[in-house]
């Protein structure tokens, strides 16, 4: 890398605080570990970092060495850390609104790799300290830094005013640790068992992370909030192992049969894997026939999976992407998968098979839950995923078809909002159960876990949600002519169809805006169709029998997903004066929860603590003989 690369041209000095060099003993900054093997190992995971940054277009850091956390104000300031590897190429994003952040928050966002969890002797207990930084700085705070660091005034201002409004990338170690105030925290990290106890918020508690992880549970902990998923059944590791491979096989078999009788396609996906890996959709019917090769492969899959996890075998959600979005939103995704290569057939035969499904973002603040982002992602495949060659779109109103467009945002709104509050209910009384199966999944976590419920120090219940990806579909209650087919209970979490098998109405009443009946049958007992809207595409208020207005279509919630899955590609969507914008909320939210937790905090300090004797701060120069 440092011959052959544009490092070529860099100061030893410069390569060596950035890259580091594991033959010759020398630690880059950030890799703050005393294991010898966990140092060689994520020295060479540096050299990986350094060029997927590269890669994705981001400029080399500004290296800082011994840094006085006081030249970022770190003292002053809420520090809030992403802790995750340097070269993630999602959380970039979030740095970028660092410069924001400070001047309008007062936060400090930073990324930090190894911090550590030991005792603070100014406030007698235990804190996350952070020995190092990465994060893009404002002008303001990089001038600060190279006066610090010793530069002279005219030379560091001369630096600085290269710098723009999105600042710089940095990278710097402290001349002593500061204190986190508040914690996005990567869910593989060597920490994760005991992170929340130094009671700071964090944005994904251990028993929120492993529920996410289970999707066996997920309508369980939706019952009684009127929002529903696809209709699934299970089938569990321990049925397998308890199972010749024949009977389990058979057994397999008759559960697809009979769920096929009332949804001829399914998907099947392991419990714990998220963003649709290993999941297939296979349809096991058609007109009724099972159609045995399929039954068979999917009898195999199930199998195959629940050798190593859980599996849910559910309906297969059919998607309206031609019905649902406007003409103007599917030519422009036509051609963005023509840029990709994949020709798309919107209404030629053969069609070409489109699916999509809606992803919104719940983070809190200190005034409650608020929407980050409202994303859409439509692919060629069944599981629609953007790592699968789906297209991430901003699912703003426009995009959908005007008949709809209200509907769908007061059904996902209200599907996101309910969710949270039954995920939150179900967590504070199945935690237990909720650890013992995630202990399954992260048995390396189980001898240092010592898990005990407690509340952080803004009062937050470290078995409560404080952020949530969730991922949601529409089911239409029409037809394709707009015509009423059926209508969804929220008390029973009940679809009811408005006709039987052979096309005759039900009993359920319709009723019109002054509470009278609609007419379900004609003078000659044939069915009347209930339009939902009248010749000119304008809404027919329609109420059910509990006085409820009627909608064309409901949301089912698919599932929950922990981690930054989506920011960056959503934010490529975002015009230039909106960049970073879901992310911002992010965290300035929880910069609002990680203020209070400073402020507790300094009401706790006992005593005030000099800082130690360091080095002097340092200005790594890059260029070659600048030094």
């Amino acid at each position: 890398m440092v011959t052959k690369t544009e490092l070529k041209d860099l100061s030893p000095e410069y390569c060596d605080a950035w890259l580091g060099d594991v033959d010759r003993n020398i630690t880059g900054l950030g890799i703050n570990l005393a294991d010898e093997a966990e140092r060689f190992w994520f020295s060479y995971a540096r050299l990986r970092d350094a060029v997927v940054l590269l890669h994705e277009g981001y400029p080399l850091p500004e290296v800082f060495k011994n840094l006085d956390p006081s030249a970022l104000k770190c003292d002053e300031r809420t520090n809030v850390v992403i802790v995750y590897p340097h070269g993630n190429t999602t959380v970039p994003v979030a740095l970028e609104q660092n410069p924001k952040l400070t001047k309008e928050r007062g936060i400090n966002l930073l990324l930090t790799a190894f911090p550590k969890i030991e005792r603070d002797e100014s406030y007698g207990c235990e804190v996350l300290h952070v020995l190092d930084g990465f994060t893009f700085l404002s002008k303001e705070d990089y001038l600060a830094a190279l006066l610090a660091s010793g530069l002279k005034p005219e030379e560091a201002e001369k630096k600085a005013s290269a710098v723009g409004s999105k600042g710089v990338l940095a990278l710097f170690s402290f001349s002593r640790p500061i204190v986190a105030h508040g914690i996005f925290f990567h869910f593989t990290h060597p920490l994760r068992p005991e992170i929340e106890f130094v009671r700071a918020p964090i944005i994904q508690p251990l028993i929120w992370e492993a529920a996410t992880y289970l999707k066996c549970k997920l309508p369980e902990m939706l019952k009684g909030s009127g929002i529903r998923t696809a209709d699934q059944f299970n089938w569990y590791m321990d049925q397998t192992a308890r199972m010749s491979e024949a009977e389990a096989k058979s057994k397999i078999r008759k559960r697809l049969i009979d769920f096929s009788k009332s949804y001829d396609t399914v998907i099947i996906k392991p419990e714990k894997e998220s963003g649709g890996r290993n999941a297939k959709v296979i349809q096991i019917r058609r007109d009724g026939k099972v159609l045995e090769e399929n039954l068979t492969e999917a009898v195999g899959l199930v199998y195959e999976i629940s050798k190593s996890d859980n599996v849910v075998v559910q309906e297969f959600l059919k998607s309206y992407v031609r019905r649902l979005y406007t003409p103007e939103f599917l030519e422009n995704l036509v051609e963005r998968f023509a840029r990709l290569g994949v020709p798309v057939q919107l209404y030629r035969d053969p069609q070409t098979p489109l699916f999509s499904y809606f992803r919104q973002i719940l983070v809190l603040g200190e005034k409650g839950y608020e929407i980050s982002h409202n994303i859409t992602v439509i692919g060629t495949s069944g599981v629609a995923n953007v790592g699968q060659g789906g297209l991430l779109y901003e699912y703003t109103d426009d995009i959908i078809n005007p008949k709809y467009r209200e509907d769908l945002r007061r059904e996902i709104t209200k599907a996101s909002f309910r969710s949270m509050e039954a995920q939150r209910r179900y967590l504070r009384t199945h935690w237990k159960e909720i650890l013992e199966d995630y202990l399954e999944i992260h048995p390396e976590f189980a001898e240092r876990l010592n898990f005990r419920v407690i509340k952080d120090l803004t009062g937050f219940d470290n078995r409560d949600v404080p952020y949530e990806m969730g991922d949601y579909m529409p089911v239409f209650l029409v037809d394709e002519n707009d015509n009423l087919v059926r209508i969804y209970d929220e008390d029973s979490e009940r679809l009811i169809p408005l006709y039987d098998e052979n096309g005759k109405p039900t009993p359920v009443q319709i009723y019109d805006k002054d509470g009278k009946p609609i007419p379900r049958v004609d003078e000659h007992g044939n069915p009347i169709p209930i339009r939902l809207f009248d010749e000119k595409g304008r809404r027919i208020p329609l109420f059910d029998a509990k006085g409820r207005p009627i909608s064309s279509l409901i949301m089912y919630k698919i599932e929950a997903n922990p981690g930054a899955g989506l920011w960056r590609p959503h934010n490529d969507q975002l015009p230039p004066h909106r960049k970073g914008e879901g992310v911002y909320i992010i965290f300035s939210r929880l910069g609002e929860r990680a203020s209070i937790y400073r402020r507790k905090l300094e009401d706790m300090k006992v005593k005030v603590v000099e800082p130690q004797r360091r080095e002097p701060a340092e200005y790594i120069e890059k260029e070659k003989g600048e030094k």
